[in-house]
């Protein structure tokens, strides 16, 4: 079973895009798999809709554990699995919260086994604040990283927001050749090209 991993900085939509593209390929009821740094492995199924809502927050590194998906799409007369991995958020330096650290050390180990890599940026906050602060040096080395893969691509997320296009048209100008999907996790907009490109792979 081919594994997709999700990265980016914390706050750009990891764990909404994993909960809503779930949904949009049929999932009602998740069952999500823990893999955390003290507590181990363990499992939780919840309705999508509860999930989002206790799963899904502003606060920064709110989400501490690996928390993966199995999910399928259709596939001929049949179907095809895969895992859909949503990870810490990743930031440049070292974080002053040890639990943090050792879960982003987590997510950087999980990286390696990922098959395809789901790189997601937040298009409205880089048209907001600029490329220089908008995408961090963990990006470019997230994307150094994924192009020596087949399935690598960048989703620019919350393009539904006020200003994201400009965002938008800023992230393909700082990645060239890479591949770039503009979606919008909350409003499951783009969902439709992401599937195609994963469905290419699978």
């Amino acid at each position: 079973m081919k594994r997709v991993i999700v990265l980016g900085q914390p706050n750009v939509g990891k764990t909404l895009f994993v909960l809503n593209f779930a949904a949009y390929l049929g999932v009602e009821l998740a069952v999500l798999n823990f893999t955390s740094c003290d507590r181990g492995s363990y499992s939780k199924t919840l309705p999508v809709s509860e999930a989002v809502r206790l799963l899904v927050s502003d606060t920064s590194h709110y989400t501490r554990d690996i928390q993966a998906l199995t999910l399928a799409m259709s596939w001929g007369k049949g179907e095809k699995q895969f895992e859909l991995i949503d990870t810490v958020g990743l930031t440049d330096g070292i974080d002053h919260d040890e639990e943090i650290r050792k879960a982003m050390a987590l997510t950087l180990r999980t990286i390696r086994q990922a098959d395809i890599i789901f790189h997601l940026l937040d298009c409205a906050r880089i048209a907001e604040i600029g490329i220089l602060r908008g995408i961090g040096e963990i990006d470019y080395q997230i994307a150094q990283f994924g192009q020596l893969k087949k399935g690598y691509v960048i989703l620019a997320n919350k393009i539904d927001l006020p200003n994201a296009e400009d965002g938008l048209v800023m992230i393909n100008q700082e990645f060239p050749g890479c591949r770039i999907i503009s979606i919008s996790a909350l409003k499951q907009k783009g969902f439709k090209e992401v599937k195609r490109f994963a469905k290419q792979l699978l």
